[in-house]
């Protein structure tokens, strides 16, 4: 016992003192409290694909990896109160987001980062539930390895910049866009339509942004064609529905919709639904222009 001991202790050590991608987000948000004007929420496809740099207001990207809606509510209900000059929450919509539950296969270990390294104290994270006091036990031994190789070879496992810019998806990836498309697809076909949750909870945090007189973006970031012609199109119809009711029942509500821009070129991506460094500049500065437009206020 002594050898798995000393392992658990080990990685415990680990998780607990160095700064991952959630305790690096949760410091540079609450110590810019004064300074963001423009939060981004969202998954992978905020991560990668909204770069602040490229925003005229101070703005930084609270997203993260596999990040559900359900945590997206969670941190702004958290930091909204402090946040005194937000204008703007840029919020990503994809193909899974308005039908994915609470507690999906994401969230299996990533719950337990949201409630130790972000004060997030999600109801979902039970308190008999061990990993909630032991970050060792949440992943996979073999996971846990591999970061702590990481650590050693790049002296962290923060992955995004000061910004909260996910800044490592260079270039495009090694399986063509196509046959991309068609993995990826395959992986997010999960055959529920039931939005009515999730709808909620958009409204929720619309409402929220009413009263601290706070603009909401709802956007659909660009992917690849044959991603899109891969997934149920009466998906993609009532996800377009459901925005568009959102945007027409709220004055403070835009949705922008980058689905099948015309713009997008095969080398803004980095895989099938994510864009690269170059798409993320690109379609940053479009977003920009949008909610830099006054007439999109109140």
């Amino acid at each position: 016992m002594i050898p798995i001991v000393l392992a658990w202790g080990a990685l415990e050590y680990f998780y607990r003192h160095v700064e991952s991608n959630y305790s690096y987000k949760h410091k540079m948000v609450t110590t810019h409290y004064d300074e963001i004007e423009t939060l981004v929420l969202g998954d992978s496809h905020a991560f990668f694909g909204i770069n602040p740099e490229f925003i005229t207001s101070e703005a930084f990207n609270l997203s993260l990896i596999s990040q559900s809606l359900y945590f997206d509510e969670l941190l702004f209900s958290k930091h909204q109160d402090s946040l005194k000059n937000l204008k703007n929450l840029v919020l990503t919509i994809g193909y899974y987001t308005l039908s994915q539950p609470k507690n999906v296969k994401g969230d299996t270990w990533r719950k337990y980062f949201y409630y130790n390294q972000m004060d997030i104290k999600a109801p979902i994270v039970s308190d008999f539930d061990i990993r909630k006091y032991s970050l060792a036990l949440c992943r996979r031994f073999s996971w846990s390895t591999d970061l702590l190789r990481k650590y050693i070879q790049d002296g962290t496992i923060v992955s995004c910049d000061e910004n909260g810019w996910g800044n490592y998806y260079i270039d495009k990836g090694k399986l063509t866009l196509q046959k991309h498309a068609l993995q990826r697809a395959k992986g997010h076909k999960d055959g529920l339509m039931d939005f009515s949750q999730n709808t909620i909870k958009l409204q929720s945090i619309i409402d929220r942004c009413k009263t601290i007189g706070c603009k909401v973006y709802l956007v659909e970031m660009p992917v690849h064609k044959d991603y899109i012609t891969a997934l149920n199109p009466e998906k993609w119809n009532k996800i377009e529905s459901v925005c568009k009711t959102l945007e027409s029942n709220n004055r403070n509500t835009t949705y922008i919709n980058l689905r099948e821009d015309y713009r997008l070129e095969d080398s803004d991506l980095y895989d099938a639904d994510h864009l690269n460094h170059k798409g993320a500049k690109k379609y940053t500065q479009i977003i920009n222009e949008i909610i830099s437009d006054p007439k999109n206020g109140f």
